[in-house]
């Protein structure tokens, strides 16, 4: 019931296909036939959760093993969380649309602070308890993962467990030590949490005791002795086999629309301020061999036409020319773009300039951080004015229009005349080099100390603080070349809360939850006064834990988490940044101390230099093919859109095609140009929410392609609800658009009344009055545009239209313009469009 009640809502909602869950490579099994069932929660909406790398590598791997069953949940938007709350259905997988209580495993993944409130709004949807004491059978088993886990005293009243580190192996051990348990048959929680807290990288927060001093401060106390402290776990090389090379295609717009490869992970620049930079030590890159066979192989089974390289720090991937020379062969200008988000600029030698001269330019950071050389000693930048105008230089000659520059504000150590500096440095550079069309960006964000950096416990800035900081960039930073973007100082206030609180904040995250707060990170989401009012109702006060110096004596909510980086590390780390002291790279120089790596199993994993070898890859399939342009001829291929597919826009729809054509093997004709795009075009727009049983597109293919073959390997790749149902030439003498449509109705709810129909039917004009796309106002005759009007039963209706001065009308414009019908109902009535004989 609950399945049927959900598709009729997904009619109601802005942006349904986030739920629909038919996406090409998404894995959907029996889950009567599985062992374990692992749901993978992003409490974000769709567009973020689809864009996350972990999340593709988690439901990958796990999806890989026969028993064991790995679904989606994302947080539903504003508009679904309301629909969901007043059917009163609960949060349902992508997949099979199960409920997420009936789910073995419950992992969510921890990436930002301001999703939390998101994590009890699908809890509460879901009608599971909130505290992991309240939850007295083993199962759902509540695990969470990601970045956030580094500091998971915050959350710790509600998971059962956490992952820190990376989480490829601990994935997989915890699950077959769940299968194991519930072979055994046990069924008490406590023994399934002491088997799991023995695998490296699992923390049991209930197996440790907190207590508070005088002053409010936390200490944790082990109740087992052999269970002190958890260790991060370490992936010690990044491979083949942990890589999604078929990551799901997301519908909608995900913010990072376009094919990720991992060429490393971890950084060892050693900025003191960075917690990725500390958390993911040490560096491991992926073999270049690796990488273009991963990007040969997602390119065939994603079509994706963008690269985008992943990495703390791209520009310092050994191999990274050889790289981008290499899937630009690989692609033959299949790729449109490779996603080069920040080089320095000395790593641009004049052979890697040449290759990215070749590509078309998505956008470019430069994160100085800090305005002055003294506050960049301090913050161990390494990055010297000099270099951030040769990169500044270099981009815009090569081709960047839009550049931004990342500043942060209340750094430790910071002068007024640090601030001084964000404006003086930017305004010089835009002065300088921001000629023509192109732009740069300043960035100004407020510094939040993080768990395990040498800056863990220094102070956070006020709120008032950060307003007078970000009020004197407004007034200095005036230029016709800049543009100043910040985040909301209330939201880095409660940003920093979280990212240094303990165990006392679960019922200030109860409170924020019932108050309304939904989607903090999202800026027109987010509403501090409702976070005022959860601070006063809990007797919470923010200072406590952001403007707040700790002194080394103070225990940290953190201790029991050992990231690897030894804490006499960070504290000597400490005492350099008052020293305005450097520490090098220890890529390039030697080993600086901090203790993560034995040089046996956890070392840095990095690759020797290849010389560039001119030679394009061998490997058939990924789009080598090239062919002149008389080799192409016009098809006109119809298609039917049902069911599920009703909720694609038109947008969608086109980028579904040009994906699916790529993943077919089919050869499409492209513009020239810059950014050349697949001449693929549509008869027509049909609306959200309407099914067709014939529409038209044209593309241009080989023009020796047989008929059945184009069908054939079309419809293999289409997502469910497409059909490619006739392929044939196209003539332009036959091409004329069909005047007349015809439209079965069927209501949920109403029908029309007869003597309504009878009454519009007999009118000898109906004109109604709207703007045209060119916001002139047009005039249209619907009752001219109406052909027949028919009843096929109480609740079902056939309408057939016709064109109006060359103006299609949709049935949605009569029934409410004449007849007076809400649109939320017309919306949720079936429409098909049917194919005339």
């Amino acid at each position: 019931m609950h399945k049927q009640i959900y598709q009729d809502i997904l009619a109601l909602v802005q942006t349904p296909t986030r739920y629909t869950g038919n996406e090409i490579n998404a894995v959907k099994k029996d889950l009567k036939k599985v062992a374990l069932t692992f749901a993978l929660v992003f409490p974000d909406l769709y567009e973020i959760g689809t864009s996350h790398f972990g999340l593709q590598i988690l439901y990958s791997i796990l999806n890989k093993h026969e028993n064991i069953a790995a679904e989606r949940f994302f947080m539903p938007a504003p508009d679904m969380e309301a629909y969901l709350l007043e059917k009163n259905i609960p949060c349902l997988s992508m997949e099979s649309q199960r409920q997420l209580k009936d789910f073995d495993i419950i992992g969510i993944s921890l990436l930002y602070e301001l999703n939390f409130t998101n994590i009890l709004a699908m809890l509460s949807l879901s009608h599971i308890p909130f505290y992991s004491r309240e939850r007295e059978n083993a199962f759902p088993l509540i695990i969470g993962g990601g970045p956030c886990t580094f500091n998971p005293e915050p959350l710790a009243d509600f998971f059962d467990a956490f992952v820190i580190g990376d989480g490829e192996e601990v994935a997989v051990q915890i699950s077959n030590q769940v299968i194991e348990f519930k072979q055994q048959g046990d069924g008490q929680k406590k023994t399934l949490l002491k088997l799991l807290s023995k695998i490296d990288g699992v923390y049991v927060p209930s197996f440790f005791e907190p207590s508070y001093n005088g002053n409010g401060i936390q200490t944790l106390s082990p109740l087992f002795e052999n269970y002190k402290i958890v260790k991060r776990a370490f992936l010690p090389a990044l491979t083949k086999d942990s890589f999604p090379t078929s990551p799901i295609l997301p519908f909608g717009k995900p913010i990072h629309d376009r094919l990720r490869l991992e060429i490393a992970r971890g950084c060892s620049r050693g900025c003191r301020f960075c917690q990725a930079g500390m958390i993911y030590r040490p560096v491991r890159e992926r073999s270049l061999e690796d990488l273009i066979e991963i990007a040969h192989t997602s390119l065939k089974t994603t079509g994706h036409s963008d690269i985008s390289l992943l990495s703390l720090s791209t520009g310092d991937y050994s191999n990274l020319p050889q790289l981008m020379e290499r899937l630009l062969d690989l692609s033959q200008g299949y790729c449109n773009a490779i996603s080069l988000p920040s080089i320095r600029a000395e790593k641009l030698t004049p052979e890697l300039m040449n290759i990215i001269k070749k590509v078309r330019k998505t956008g470019f950071t430069i994160a100085p951080e800090a305005g002055t050389q003294r506050l960049r000693d301090i913050i161990n930048k390494n990055l010297t004015e000099e270099s951030i105008t040769a990169t500044v230089k270099n981009a815009f000659n090569l081709g960047w229009k839009n550049i931004k520059l990342y500043f942060m504000m209340g750094l430790p150590f910071e002068t007024s005349e640090d601030i001084e500096a964000i404006c003086s440095l930017s305004k010089r550079l835009a002065s300088t080099y921001a000629k023509g069309k192109t732009i740069i960006n300043v960035s100004a964000n407020t510094f939040i100390p993080k768990a395990h950096t040498p800056f863990q416990r220094c102070a956070q800035i006020t709120l008032a603080e950060t307003k007078e900081k970000l009020q004197y960039l407004k007034d200095n930073l005036r230029h016709k070349k800049l543009n100043l973007k910040w985040q909301s100082p209330e939201m880095s206030l409660v940003e920093g809360v979280w990212a240094r609180g303990d165990r006392k904040l679960s019922k200030l995250l109860v409170a924020a939850f019932e108050q309304g707060c939904r989607l903090d990170g999202w800026n027109d989401k987010f509403d501090f006064s409702l976070w005022q009012n959860a601070f006063e109702e809990t007797g919470i006060d923010p200072l406590f834990y952001t403007f707040r110096k700790r002194d080394e004596a103070e225990p940290l909510p953190w201790d029991v988490i050992d990231s690897g980086v030894l804490p006499d590390f960070l504290k000597k780390e400490f005492q350099k940044a008052k020293q305005a002291s450097l520490t090098p790279d220890c890529r390039e120089n030697d080993c600086t101390g901090c203790g993560v790596c034995d040089f046996k199993k956890i070392k840095p994993v990095l690759y020797e230099i290849q010389k560039t070898d001119k030679k394009t890859d061998l490997i058939q399939g990924a789009g080598l093919k090239r062919i002149p342009d008389d080799a192409f001829k016009k098809f006109e291929l119809s298609f039917s859109k049902l069911e599920k597919a009703r909720f694609f826009g038109h947008l969608e729809l086109a980028t579904i095609f040009q994906r699916a054509i790529k993943r077919s093997g089919l050869f499409a004709k492209y513009s020239q140009g810059f950014n050349p795009l697949m001449q693929l075009s549509f008869d027509n727009a049909l609306p959200v929410g309407m099914e067709s049983e014939e529409e038209i597109l044209f593309i241009y293919l080989e023009k020796d392609m047989a008929l059945n073959t184009i069908i054939d390997n079309l419809n293999k790749t289409l997502p469910e609800g497409l059909c490619i149902t006739g392929c044939k030439h196209f003539n332009r003498l036959k091409g004329k658009n069909q005047d007349t449509s015809s439209y079965i109705i069927k209501f949920s709810d109403l029908c029309l009344e007869k003597e309504k129909v009878a009454a519009f039917l007999d009118l000898p004009e109906f004109i109604v009055e709207d703007l045209s796309k060119k916001k002139k106002i047009r005039k249209t005759d619907l009752r001219k545009s109406v052909k027949k009007i028919s009843f096929i039963d109480l609740q079902t209706i056939e309408m057939v239209l016709q064109k109006y001065n060359e103006r299609n009308v949709r049935p949605m414009e009569i029934l409410t313009k004449y007849f007076k019908i809400d649109e939320n109902l017309i919306k949720k009535a079936r429409i098909k469009k049917i194919t005339c004989v």
